[in-house]
């Protein structure tokens, strides 16, 4: 689950960040830019007439969990379908969370549906370094919840695709993003993606930082999944990992909390 921390905002901090900067308003017109790079890249490079793909993997992950900050008990279900592959061009990263809550004093269950789209371009290659390929990466987050709190934010910047001499790594990028937000002030993010496994056993997740947002506080959002490959246990013929995911988000959508907050899980591959 792949949230990321300058997203989405309570509806009560929502209406408190109404008021823009004058000088985010005199730069609305690079919104419609930053949208029109995510779709020129995610078009343009899946229809190349040389694209070959050269890794695929769709998921559909179900977890639960009752210590989440900012939600209703604490407690949280979330469904999520995820879909990542890899071509001559670049890649796509893509999913979309289906979160419910507890119900509260009025029997009404929180509900939000939170997505991103991530294609990357590849802009070079390198053999034999630490560095394996720079990319230029764009994304689109989107949402709604039940309070009445949507968002279209867009998000442009530079990653790269690491090699870490560390054995079972299957995969490691940093990227540097600058976020065009819908609902509070613009900010810069980084994020660290990475995946371990070795015996079936399977480490992943991200790190995502944000900052400079003139409305909230600086954002330090920590989620691994620790897993267990069951495939060859079970003799199945598609992956099927059960485990936890840990969610440690300081200053979560911009506020004084903290979150520290494991949940179960299961995860099958198709």
């Amino acid at each position: 689950m792949h949230y990321n921390p300058s997203a989405s905002l309570p509806l009560t901090l929502n209406s408190n960040i109404k008021d823009k900067n004058l000088v985010k308003k005199n730069l609305s017109f690079i919104k419609p830019l930053a949208t029109a790079l995510v779709a020129t890249m995610a078009l343009g490079a899946m229809s190349s007439s040389h694209a070959e793909m050269l890794f695929s993997d769709t998921s559909v992950s179900l977890l639960y969990g009752d210590d989440y900050e900012l939600v209703e008990d604490g407690e949280l279900t979330t469904i999520t379908l995820e879909h990542v592959s890899a071509h001559t061009w670049g890649g796509v990263f893509f999913f979309v969370d289906r979160l419910q809550g507890a119900s509260d004093s009025e029997n009404n269950k929180f509900k939000e549906t939170y997505g991103e789209f991530s294609p990357k371009l590849k802009l070079q290659t390198f053999d034999d370094s630490f560095i394996k390929q720079v990319n230029l990466e764009a994304q689109y987050e989107f949402g709604s919840n039940s309070s009445g709190f949507s968002q279209d934010n867009y998000l442009v910047g530079i990653g790269a695709d690491l090699n870490v001499p560390i054995s079972g790594m299957k995969y490691a990028s940093a990227s540097l993003l600058h976020a065009f937000n819908d609902n509070t002030a613009d900010d810069q993010q980084i994020t660290l993606v990475y995946g371990w496994e070795k015996n079936n056993f399977v480490v992943d997740g991200f790190v995502d930082y944000s900052f400079n947002n003139d409305d909230t506080k600086d954002q330090l959002h920590i989620n691994p999944q620790i897993k267990y490959n069951l495939q060859d246990v079970l003799g199945i013929d598609n992956r099927l990992e059960v485990g936890m995911e840990y969610s440690y988000w300081k200053n979560k959508y911009g506020t004084d909390e903290t979150q520290n907050s494991p949940s179960a899980l299961v995860k099958l591959h198709f």
